[in-house]
């Protein structure tokens, strides 16, 4: 191959023509006849300065490159001022705050929001007597989300125990039947401890705080060969329960809070509810003998008839069982005295399966901060037969360990953070350069927080937003590595030029390098804004302003820094501020040398830099096997794409913040595996509201803050055909065969009235409530001018706060039902069946009703819940789907090739498709992090690919693919593989951290650079190497020169500066012969 570059020869100019620069494809180097001489380089760079217009950009570089100090110096204050406003007036910091993770604005968002606005003014609203609350629940917006989200779980929990309380009341703890032997009031030498505050009530299965230990047998096998129910295995069940109480008593002694059952002077604690205490009222009679005295009883034939015992009581309780009310249909007299099914797993009894693998013991505790302290003392056995896990009934210890956890990894994300600062280091070799890169990230971080505050006026900073400051780390020592590349690629190639003239070619090119990559980063951010979810919106919108500022300040601190840093170099200064490891200027290079380095692509391989050289081994192997590579680059995409539309949807609800295998995790695992999660799995509380309109006037990023109630001021319960139908309304939905009562003697309100109205119309002395507001009636439909009155009347006296009255007119009344489905481990699909099951029985009501009471909403937290997954999917589709459409207009602004955009959109798609097609093989699903990435995974994959394709255009005039590839790779290629390498290494640090939030984002965004970096390098240069175009911006010029010539005389000194400056680009016209 002859390549032939020749300068315009025009003698009047007195430029030399210089022909027949070869290029053995060979040897793939490129060879310059060394009796070239630098002044016709020289003179040919003039000749292409004189000749283009200077633009504004250049005039500022120039100005800039004559005082870099004093601008420096000014960016410096000002950027120092206005983040020190940001710090202090703005309150900057980053709490451990997982609040606002449910949709605003939704349809279903809107109705419960005004579930939740009455249910935070509940207690002020129904005891209201002047209706002031009621004026200012409609006129001022509601606050108290964070504490609004406890006090539902706590409503939900209440509905839960009012269940069983009732089941265990009647049919086990001796209120139906007497069944507890008498020796189970005392415990043999445990005269100041009652065993009726723990053992006959509630509190043992509820009590918040109990603390609960779960048994595993053989935790690291698939199939268990032994039995709980052996004698050594109960014998290190009682083992460890004895060591653990000790503990206990410990702690009590110290903290008479920690444990309940026994006097505060006793300074002990109960033995725990478990099989051992089972074992010992059923063999030796309550009495108080050591571990190794029980199992001596314990003899072969009293475990089988213990066995058989416990395999009869829970196959009976299975069939007496009722999902619906969630109670026994009779009782289960074969259980031995205070059996409860916490202490056998589901599978226990089936098919007459007497290996029990799971059970757990209850320990009745107060104080979970003190046996917080203490948890590591707990005994969990040996860890290989038996394994045992401790937390609390709802698992306070697991929440309050994340916490800490978050912190602590909040701390190894800053370390991540070195790792960038060391690879800053690395790159630029220069001590000044990567201390201005440092500034640039840091004071990114702030200035962000500056408008996010005082301009987006967003109050709520979630601790996600921490993830974005390592993000835009990340992101901003890529401008850093660009801008620098960019300066020391320029000086090669003039070596002879001043400050001036480098600062006028670089930063003009440079700047709009990097404006291409960090519009397309801060869009795809920005485009997450679409989540109706609070803490991505604030993620969204910070990180966007922090890549927007990182691009800021590297223009105004990296720039000025490199001509100072250029000065210095020029001046022969040479310490470690200034190079850290820099060879020395050699003053005598000789002409031919200064030639020679006119561009890498045309440089010899021996005067290379190292990663040059790479890289050119690289550009010779990827032309060289450019079919075969561009067929597997195919298979691949294929592959992906097949792989990663087999994504789904997470199966439960639960957000787990630990890893699998955590002994935390495995407590909340293994529960789920235990009779008692089975059976008293009591669905969802579903909530049907009349008096309320959909609506949410509150601050969707802000999720302190509710709505104003809005009021149905249609409902009216008070006439006659409304009483008729609401009388009917519960009968109906209660036979639905989906929807159930929570509890099994509950009534709707509205039936308990009806009721109350029957009573007392035929009592001889009646209530005077009755009498004084009720006009004698004897049931519903009543008199519609009396109605309000003794609705309300009833209310009060009965404190049936689901009916709210403002002033003597009823405005809201809730009926109470119950879903079959357990939110917290239903599948989406499941959810949304059922919320479609609800939705469509409402419509068919709602068609015949009075329209007096025809507008009720549906609510309910798995319904949120639902809605705000649904909202996530939507957001990382329409996200995605923004990101895109923004970076092909980018792209084709950019390199105004309609090929190269094309080529690009191949290499976006393989980075998307390839990504979650590693997550499927993870085993993950499309979860909160996961869609909220992929739009975050669209920008990252446009960075590498547009610096690319800015590098391939760079040529001006007809050069050949394979030219414009290798100038590519070898002018951009050194850049990008810094960014990548420094992005991977943070990323490494933080797959230590261990709440999976960090890990995940971690593990996410290392196999979104991994394959950004082979789809750019692989790829789209293989594409453009084969089929990229010789002249990329041909086409799309040449439009633009027809639509300006179309406007008028005013375009043509436009299109005239067009032609001339396209002229100028051809006097260096590349051709390439074969």
């Amino acid at each position: 191959m002859v390549m032939n570059k020749q300068f315009n020869d025009n003698p009047g100019e007195g430029i030399e023509i210089v022909k027949d620069i070869s290029y053995d494809e060979s040897e793939s180097e490129v060879y310059v006849p060394s009796a070239a001489k630098p002044d016709t380089v020289e003179l040919a760079v003039a000749k292409e300065k004189e000749s283009t217009k200077k633009s504004a950009l250049g005039k500022i570089s120039r100005l800039v490159a004559r005082n870099p100090g004093k601008y420096l110096i000014g960016a410096l204050i000002v950027a120092t001022i206005v983040s020190y406003i940001a710090i202090d007036i703005g309150n900057f910091n980053i709490e451990v705050d997982n609040a606002g993770w449910k949709s605003r604005s939704t349809t279903i968002a809107n109705r419960e929001m005004q579930v939740d606005v009455v249910d935070a003014k509940r207690s002020s609203l129904f005891y209201d007597e002047d209706g002031s609350a009621w004026s200012d629940a409609q006129n001022n917006v509601a606050r108290g989300y964070i504490e609004l989200e406890a006090r539902r779980r706590l409503s939900s929990d209440h509905q839960t125990t009012t269940t069983m309380v009732d089941y265990f009341q009647n049919n086990i703890f001796g209120y139906g039947n007497t069944r507890i032997s008498s020796h189970g009031r005392k415990l043999e030498g445990e005269e100041t401890c009652d065993t009726d505050s723990f053992y006959s009530s509630a509190d043992l299965t509820f009590g918040e705080d109990n603390l609960y230990a779960m048994w595993k047998l053989q935790p690291d096998d698939d199939v268990a060969t032994k039995s709980m129910l052996d004698n050594d295995i109960l014998l290190k069940i009682c083992v460890a329960e004895t060591n653990t109480l000790e503990v206990l008593d410990k702690l009590e002694a110290t903290d008479s809070s920690t444990c309940s059952g026994c006097s505060e002077t006793s300074g002990r604690c109960l033995p725990p509810h478990s099989l051992v205490l089972l074992l010992r009222n059923y063999v030796a009679d309550w009495a108080d003998k050591s571990c190794s005295d029980l199992m001596d009883l314990y003899t072969a034939a009293v475990q089988e008839e213990f066995t058989a015992s416990l395999v009869k009581c829970v196959n009976e309780f299975r069939d007496q069982w009722d999902p619906a009310t969630q109670t026994l249909i009779g009782v289960a007299t074969s259980c031995p005295s205070i059996f409860l099914p916490h202490l056998v797993d589901a599978e226990f009894g089936i098919n007459g399966n007497t290996n029990l693998r799971y059970t757990s013991s209850v320990f009745y505790t107060d104080d979970m901060e003190a046996y917080y302290k203490g948890r590591d003392d707990f005994d969990g056995s040996d860890g290989e037969i038996l394994s045992g896990v401790y937390d609390t009934t709802y698992g306070s210890i697991n929440e309050k360990y994340v916490d800490i956890l978050v912190q602590s990894d909040m701390l190894l994300a800053v370390a991540s953070l070195t790792v960038t600062f060391l690879a800053m280091g690395v790159h630029t070799r220069s001590a000044w350069l990567t201390m201005i890169g440092i500034l640039q990230i840091i004071y990114a971080i702030p200035l962000a927080y500056f408008v996010y505050v005082f301009i987006a006026n967003l109050k709520f900073f979630p601790f996600l937003n921490f993830i974005g400051v390592f993000v835009a780390a990340a992101l901003g020592a890529d401008d850093l590595f660009v801008a620098v590349d960019k300066w020391k690629n320029a000086r090669i190639q003039r070596p002879y030029d001043s400050v001036e003239d480098i600062a006028e070619v670089v930063f003009p090119d440079a700047a709009g390098a990097m404006l291409l990559t960090t519009s397309t980063t801060a869009v795809a951010f920005f485009a997450t804004c679409i989540c109706p979810v609070a803490p991505i919106l604030a993620f969204a919108v910070f990180c966007g302003l922090m890549v927007a500022f990182n691009y800021i300040m590297n223009v105004l601190l990296v720039f000025p820094a490199l001509c100072i840093y250029d000065n210095w170099i020029e001046n022969g200064k040479d310490n470690f501020l200034v190079s850290c490891s820099r060879k020395k200027k050699d003053k005598n290079l000789d002409d031919s040398e200064g030639f020679e380095r006119i561009s890498f692509s045309l440089q010899s391989r021996e005067d290379m830099s190292f990663i040059h050289k790479i890289l050119s081994y690289f550009a010779d192997f990827l032309h060289k096997f450019r079919w075969p590579i561009f067929v597997l680059s195919i298979v691949a995409i294929g592959l992906c794409i097949y792989f990663g539309t087999q994504l789904s949807l997470p199966q439960t609800s639960e957000v787990r913040l630990l890893p699998k295998g955590h002994p935390l995790e495995n407590h909340f695992v293994w529960s789920m595996a235990l009779l008692s999660a089975a059976l008293y799995s009591t669905g969802s509380g579903v909530e049907i509201t009349f008096g309320l309109i959909p609506g949410d006037t509150g601050s969707s990023i802000n999720p302190d803050e509710l709505s104003k109630l809005l009021l149905d001021n249609t409902f009216d319960p008070s006439l006659p055909e409304s009483q008729e139908y609401l009388l009917n309304f519960c009968e109906r939905l209660f036979t639905s065969g989906f929807a159930f009562e929570p509890y099994s003697d509950y009534r709707c309100p509205i039936n308990s009235f009806n009721d109350w109205l029957e009573t007392q119309s035929s009592l001889d002395s009646q209530d005077i409530v009755y009498t004084e507001n009720c006009s004698s009636a004897d049931g519903l439909p009543m008199d519609p001018a009396a109605f309000d009155a003794c609705l309300i009347a009833w209310s009060k006296e009965t404190v049936t706060d689901h009916v709210l009255a403002d002033r003597g007119a009823v405005k809201i009344l809730t009926i109470q039902t119950r879903s079959n489905i357990n939110g917290g481990n239903a599948a989406q699909t499941v959810i949304g069946a059922e919320l479609q099951k609800y939705e469509d029985w409402l419509q068919n009501e709602f068609e015949t009703a009075p329209s007096s009471v025809n507008k009720a909403i549906c609510t309910s937290s798995i319904f949120w819940w639902y809605d705000t997954n649904q909202q996530m999917v939507k957001t990382a589709v329409g996200a995605v789907a923004i990101a895109l459409g923004f970076s092909a207009a980018v792209v084709l602004f950019s390199s105004r090739s309609l090929i190269l955009t094309l080529f690009t959109f191949a290499c976006i798609l393989y980075v998307l498709a390839a990504t979650t097609a590693s997550l499927v093989g993870l085993g993950w699903e499309l979860g909160f992090l996961e869609s909220i990435c992929f739009a975050i995974m669209v920008g990252i994959s446009c960075d590498f690919v547009i610096h690319f394709g800015h590098a391939y255009i760079h040529e001006p005039g007809s050069v050949s693919k394979e030219f414009r590839t290798r100038h590519a790779i070898l002018h951009m290629g050194p850049s990008i593989l810094a960014a990548a390498v420094t992005t991977l290494s943070s990323a490494l640090v933080m797959l230590f951290c261990k709440v999976v939030f960090f890990t995940k984002f971690a593990v996410i965004l290392l196999m979104a650079v991994v394959h950004a970096t082979i789809g750019s390098f692989v790829i789209y240069l293989v594409l453009c190497n084969l089929f990229g175009p010789s002249e990329p911006t041909k086409f799309i010029d040449g439009i633009a020169t027809k639509c300006l010539k179309c406007c008028g005389k005013n375009a043509d000194d436009e299109t005239n500066d067009l032609a001339l400056k396209e002229e100028n680009r051809n006097s260096s016209k590349v051709s390439v012969e074969c």
